[in-house]
Order: C-alpha cells, then structure tokens, then sequence
C-alpha cells in the first residue's frame, strides 16, 4: 500500500480526475518522478486507467471516488483520518484550556483577596482572637473547619462575586475569546508552512505558462540561495529546477543558457488562465503578532497584567504566614502569572525580528526581476528560448490505447 500524497490527490480532484504528468506537476510543484510513480500507484490501487497517446503520453484516469476507495482498502489511512480528528480535536481542547485557566485562575487570586480583605474588616470590628493584629486572622480564612466565625461569615459570599459578569461574557463567545488567549500567547503557526509548495508551484506554472521553456533570469525571482561567483555565473541555481522538473539545459552559439522541460509542453488543460497567475516574484507573507482582533488582544492583555498584579498582591497580604501548602502555590501562581506576560512579550520582538527578515528575502527577490527587464544579453536569450517552445493539448483523437477496453476493440474502432 502507498502512502498517498495530500498534494497529488488534490491536484486530482481540482483538475477533474484526468490528469498528466506534467498538469500535477504544474499545479503542485511536487517532483516530476514523485508525481509519475504517484499517479500509477494511485490508478492502481483504486481501479483507475491509463490512455496513451500517439507520442507516448500517459493520461491518469482515475474514479471521483478514488479517496473512499482508497479509505475501504487502506487502514492504515482510515486510522490516519481517525488520528487527524481526534488530534484537531484534542489540539483544538489544549487551545482553549489557556483561556479558561487565565480566568480561573484570575477567579481564584482576586477572590482569595476579597475573602482576606473581609475578614480583615470584620476582625476589626470584632474582640475576638484576631484583635492582636496578627497573621492568625488571615491564616483563619483557610482554616474551614475551625471554630473561627470568620469562615461562616464569608462563605455566603462566593456566588456573588466579581467574576461573573467576565464568565458570562466568555459564555456569548466562548470559542473566539479562549482561542484569542492562545494565540495572543502563542502566536497562530508560521504563515509560511506552505513556502516550498508556492515556490515549486509558481516555477511550474511559469514553465508551463511559457509553453515548456525559461532561462534563469525568470527563475531567480523564485528562489533564494543564487550563489556567488562562478556559481551564480553558471547559474548552479537551477540544479533543483532542472532536477525537479526533468529539464534540459541548451547552449546558445553566443554561450548563453537556457532550458527546455519537455514533460510540461503536454497538457489536457483547455483553460489555461490559471497557469498564467504568477506572480512576478515569490513573496513571503508577514509575520502576525496574533490573528485576534485588538478587543480581544486588549482583554487578553488585560487580563495578563490583571492576574500577576492579583498575585503580587495576594503574596504581599499572605506575607508571615508559615504555610508550605499556600508558599508552594504562590510560587506556581507566581510562574504562570510571570509566563502569561513574559512569554507574548518576547514573542513580540521575536515576530518583529521574523518580518524584517522576509522583509528582506522578499526585496532582494523583487531585485532580481529588476535584473531580469534591465539585463542587457536578455532579449537574446528569450529569443533563443524560443525555438524550444512549443505546447500541446491533447485530444482524444491522439489516444491509441487505453486500459478500460481490450486492445482489439481500440484498434478496430482507430481503423473506422
């Protein structure tokens, strides 16, 4: 059983279940090889066919139920698919427990100071043991199974807290409040994740779009590493490209390269607008603190600053009291309260620091699409390029074999 790729099963689907080669490759960017081997385990696993053409093209046809199939034969899929939701699902309760511990825990310090600042209050105006102004009063708050009076007196008084009127508002939207606490806290993932794929996809489109050819120039606004030197002279940057895509180098009479990809000049794409949707250059896209929207980053916030100014405060109040069990939990409080504010503040300068950096990579590749309509040699180049161009789309008259039928019925119905 193959492992399917998420990538090419797209491509599939988006290209209506008869593909080439070189249109999976175009729309993916994935390796033509990766994409050749793919397609036939694809076709094979799940019943599809293959047609041939006069010029040895090979077409994938493959059933607009190939994934079910693939689910009924493969377990190791289905359990891929029953991991994958289980693990959104557990992902998506790891989100929100952050919101919900920030408020609990906001809960539990401001209502720990309220019950202290009470007692307080009654015990001045009390003769009881709380008169010698020691921290016996406040110790008494957590005895609850004393003889204090203290405890019965401020029990009542926890339904009727401050916090919920903020619990009632995480109740109308609860999902996209939580959520904002972690990603003001965490950030939302690299807006990047699919950087390779874009890059790979563009040059494959940009070959295609050129009818199969390109010379560096073109392709340099793509990438990254050009070198330096004979390196850039020799344009070594366009081993991956040649390799991914199964191109071939020419040479010019005047010593000037350029490159033909015959595997992209062969298409069943009758509307190609979409392969001309290229980009002049790759961009990376910038670095977001955090998706929430400003209210929800200012509550977050707030609430941050609220919480540690909450357990300094209640540190301060329960000073002198010789407890390992309250010591021990101020020191928790006090290291998650620190986290909340330290954490999205390094962030911060971190994220500033990631988008001057694609900042920079996305200027130096619009530098070379200023080289490339400013070079002088470029227009003969071009002009070379293009004798190699050429694009065919295939029709069913240039089918002479197909997997669905004998092959006598085919050649029979080619001699009518």
């Amino acid at each position: 059983m193959m492992n399917a790729n998420p990538q090419l099963m797209t491509a599939v689907e988006q290209l209506g279940y008869r593909v080439t080669c070189g249109d999976v490759v175009t729309h993916t960017g994935i390796h033509l090889e990766a994409a050749r081997s793919g397609l036939l385990a694809l076709a094979n696993q799940t019943g599809g066919h293959l047609q041939v053409t006069d010029t040895g093209e090979v077409i994938y046809v493959l059933s607009p139920d190939f994934r079910q199939i693939l689910l009924r034969q493969n377990f190791r899929l289905q359990l891929q698919v029953w991991i994958d939701r289980f693990s959104s699902v557990v992902f998506y309760l790891v989100k929100i427990s952050f919101g919900i511990l920030l408020i609990t825990s906001i809960s539990v310090v401001y209502l720990t100071i309220l019950a202290i600042t009470l007692a307080a209050l009654f015990s001045n105006d009390s003769s009881g043991d709380c008169g010698d102004g020691g921290g016996t009063c406040v110790l008494g708050i957590f005895d609850w199974g004393g003889s204090s009076n203290h405890a019965h007196t401020i029990a009542p008084t926890h339904p009727d807290l401050a916090p919920l009127p903020i619990r009632a508002k995480t109740q109308r939207k609860p999902i996209n409040f939580l959520e904002a606490v972690f990603s003001v806290l965490f950030g939302d993932g690299n807006p990047n994740a699919d950087l390779e794929q874009r890059r790979w996809s563009y040059i494959g489109n940009l070959i295609h779009r050129q009818q199969g050819v390109a010379i560096g120039e073109q392709i340099a606004p793509y990438l990254d590493d050009l070198g330096s030197g004979t390196d850039r002279e020799y344009e070594n940057y366009m081993l991956p490209v040649l390799t991914k895509f199964n191109g071939i180098p020419e040479v010019s009479p005047t010593g000037q390269l350029v490159y033909h990809f015959p595997d992209l000049q062969t298409t069943l794409r009758t509307d190609t607008s979409k392969s001309s949707r290229v980009p002049i250059s790759l961009k990376e896209r910038k670095w977001k603190f955090t998706k929430a929207t400003p209210t929800q980053t200012s509550w977050a916030i707030a609430l941050f600053a609220g919480n540690l100014v909450g357990i300094g405060i209640l540190a301060i109040l329960l000073t002198g009291i010789e407890s390992a069990v309250i010591s021990g939990a101020l020191v928790m409080l006090a290291l998650y309260g620190s986290g909340l504010v330290v954490i999205p503040s390094c962030r911060y300068f971190w994220v500033k620091q990631q988008d001057r950096q694609v900042r920079q990579r996305n200027q130096l590749r619009r530098q070379q699409v200023n080289l490339l309509k400013q070079g002088q040699d470029i227009p003969a180049k071009l002009d070379y390029a293009r004798q190699f161009a050429k694009q065919h789309q295939i029709t069913d008259r240039d089918i002479i074999y197909s997997t669905e039928e004998d092959l006598l019925p085919q050649e029979f119905k080619r001699l009518e």
